[in-house]
Parts: C-alpha cells; sequence; structure tokens
C-alpha cells in the first residue's frame, strides 16, 4: 500500500520511551508501514498492554489510532496515578 501524500509504502519515525517505557524499548528510528499507528506501534515494540498510554507526535498529543506520518517523532509515555 502506498501513502497517498508521499508515494511511499512505508514511512520512517523515531521512538522516544519516556520513563517506564524505557524498560521495553529504547529510543530508534524505525520504518513502519504506511497507514501505521502509535496503537500498532505499541504492540509491535512489545510493550504491555495494561499500560496506559500516551502517544505525543511531534511534541502533540495524539490519538493512538492516528496514522504516522515520515519524519515523526513518537514519544511513548505510560499513564501514572496512584497515592
Amino acid at each position: 500500500m502506498l501513502n497517498r501524500d508521499t508515494g511511499r509504502s512505508s514511512v520512517r519515525i523515531t521512538v522516544k520511551p519516556a520513563g517506564i517505557i524505557r524498560r521495553y524499548v529504547g529510543e530508534q528510528e524505525m520504518d513502519v508501514p504506511a497507514g501505521f499507528t502509535s496503537a500498532a506501534l505499541i504492540e509491535q515494540l512489545g510493550i504491555p498492554s495494561r499500560l496506559k498510554m500516551l502517544s505525543l507526535v511531534n511534541g502533540r498529543r495524539r490519538p493512538l489510532d492516528a496514522e504516522l506520518d515520515d519524519g515523526d517523532q513518537v514519544r511513548l509515555v505510560a499513564l501514572v496515578w496512584g497515592g
């Protein structure tokens, strides 16, 4: 499948884990299929589904089901709560 905007079948992104997420994955660049989402990225990286996640793409909060674009920097953050 080609990305309509770029004509590419894959996009290159940079993954920037934060906090506890660094236990599972380090910062890295990777090629992912066009149409890939942060939710698919979290699953592919093997981050446990029990962690509630927030995705910041290029410094802005984005829904986990939003498609990633070529050159995006994706910061994955686990939401933490408690007392």
